[in-house]
Order: structure tokens, then sequence, then C-alpha cells
């Protein structure tokens, strides 16, 4: 039980800790890209990084990149700092969601580690291919794999990203003898050159990781993982318009370390929702990403991330994926 001496203490200290939440931030809050710069995630870093702070107290957000082992390195980092507020993280699904499913030792389980702040975007996954595949549709590619079981290739930028689920889950819908050979690249924008360069059969990536390979011709867009098909590309159709309930997206959201203060949760998540609805943000980010924006309560994301462990959680453990 505590002594009288220490709940003084406590009651000197309260408004102390109200005090500093209600600054909040009165320093530079840093945000970690757990990936090299110029992919999707890092574009909307920098997108949302120069409208901070006329919505915190004047305060920088400083992009941090800290790539490395699939982006569980910047990941690790945030989930081992104060949960005060100073350091976030851009999450995804592989290194922010499904490691402690794809790696036998972490130093941190993302499925308690993280704080959820704001859902911010869902992008769709973009089915490119080498210009002379065969395969005009879905369905044929998936037939190319079945036929010659291995032979099909895809690239990825690390086991359990986006892309390389959405091929397994392409694939497992083809018949259990369908096996396709996954590559892995340092970067998106590597494995989208091996795609033009004709050493793989396709990826699934992002509108502004391929859009410059498109237009010059060097690669064709095949299909989009959307259940509708979307503004920026009408004529590409959905991956179910030819393969059968088929749909994937790649999502960002704003996380801190578990145990954050609600008030700094509220304060942040006001923030990034202020940003999402600026004009020239919501601007950028279509055009260069496709991406939708989402925004809501910290509560709306929390609910995203229960569901797409349910979802990816049984591929992962069925395919027997994992990094080695």
């Amino acid at each position: 039980m505590p002594t009288r001496r220490a709940l003084g203490l406590l009651a000197l200290a309260m408004p102390g800790i109200a005090r500093a939440q209600s600054d909040y931030p009165d320093r530079a809050v840093k945000v970690v890209v757990p990936f090299g710069p110029g992919g999707a995630i890092d574009i909307l870093a920098r997108v949302m990084a120069p409208h901070f702070p006329a919505l915190a107290n004047g305060q920088q957000l400083l992009v941090e990149n800290r790539p490395g082992a699939g982006g569980t390195i910047g990941v690790a980092g945030v989930a081992s700092a104060r949960p005060d507020g100073y350091s976030l993280l851009l999450a995804e699904q592989a290194s922010g969601l499904l490691a402690h499913e794809l790696y036998r030792s972490l130093p941190y389980d993302p499925r308690t580690a993280f704080t959820p702040i704001c859902f911010l975007v869902d992008l769709p996954e973009i089915l490119v291919v080498r210009k002379d595949l065969p395969a005009r549709n879905v369905a044929e590619l998936m037939a190319m794999a079945r036929a010659e079981p291995g032979k099909v290739s895809f690239g990825t930028v690390g086991v359990g990203h986006i892309g390389h689920l959405t091929a397994e889950l392409l694939g497992s819908r083809a018949g259990p003898d369908t096996r396709m050979l996954n590559v892995v690249y340092r970067s998106g924008a590597d494995m989208v050159t091996a795609v033009a360069k004709g050493e793989l059969d396709f990826t699934c990536t992002t509108l502004s990781s391929a859009s410059a390979l498109v237009q010059a011709g060097a690669i064709r867009w095949m299909a989009v993982s959307t259940p509708k098909r979307i503004a920026a590309l009408p004529d590409v159709p959905t991956f179910s318009e030819t393969w059968p309930d088929t749909t994937s997206s790649l999502w960002y959201g704003m996380v801190g370390p578990a145990g954050m203060p609600p008030t700094l949760v509220q304060r942040l998540n006001r923030i990034c929702n202020s940003i999402l609805a600026i004009p020239e943000v919501r601007d950028s980010l279509v055009r260069q990403m496709g991406a939708e924006l989402v925004g809501g309560p910290p509560e709306r994301f929390a609910q995203h991330l229960a569901a797409e462990l349910a979802r990816w959680t049984p591929l992962l453990r069925a395919q027997g994926i994992k990094v080695e």
C-alpha cells in the first residue's frame, strides 16, 4: 500500500504531467519510416511533415528512414522508446503487424508493442508484368503458374510484405500444386526495374512505383487489387474480374509505443486527421500514390489492425511463410 509520503509526491507530480501533455509538443517529434527513401511510405511521411508545425505548436515532424531486416530494425526502435509522443512510427502490415508470425525471434511483439493513433491511407496493390508476358489477365497468369510449378517468378521487397502476401493469395486460389518463385529485392524500385528487364514475370506494387515504367512501355498494368476499379486507372480491371474473390491493399498508419497517455493519442490523432483534410495533401497522395485517405479515431485503426491480423495469419500459417 502506498505510503503517505509517496502519495504526496504523486500528487505534486500530477500537475506537471498534465501540463506536459497539454503543452505537447514542445520540441520536434520524430517519425520513423522503417524503409529507405523513395517508396510509398516515405512519400507519405514527407507529404505530411511540412504541415505538422502549423498544427503542433510550431514543432517539426522529423522523418527518419531506418531500414533493415525487413523493416523490423526501425520498428523495434520505436517499440522500445518512451511513450511520450516524441517517437512515432509509420506502420504497415509485415514489420508493424505480422512480424511475430514471420520471424522466429523478435525484440518486440507487434500485437502488444504499439498504441494505434491514426489509420492514414489505404493503397491498392497493382499487378504489373513484363511487357512480353503471354498472359493478358490474372486468370491466364495463374494458369501459367499452375501448368509450370516454380517457373513463374514474382518480386517482393521482403518475405511477408504485402506484395508477397498478395501473390501468395492469388496462387492459393489456383490450387494446392501451384508454386511460384519469390525473388526478394532491396527496394520497390529495384523490383519493378527487374520486371522491366524481363528478369521477373510480375510483381504487385504501388501506382507511384510503377507508373513511369508503364508510361515508357517497359512494363504493363494487369490488374488492381481493390474490389472496384480505381479512378487513377479506370481501364485496368480488378483481380476479381477474372479471378475469384481476391482483394488486398497496402495500408499505412501512425502508431506510438505501447502505454501512450490517451490525451497524447487524441492530440496526435487530431493532428493527423487535420493534415489528411488539407486539399494539397489529399491531391498529392491521390495523384502520386492512388491512395484512399482514411483517417478517423484511434479505435478505427485498432479495429482495422485486428481485422488484418485475423485475415493474413491463416495464409501465413497455411503457406508456411517464414523469414529464414
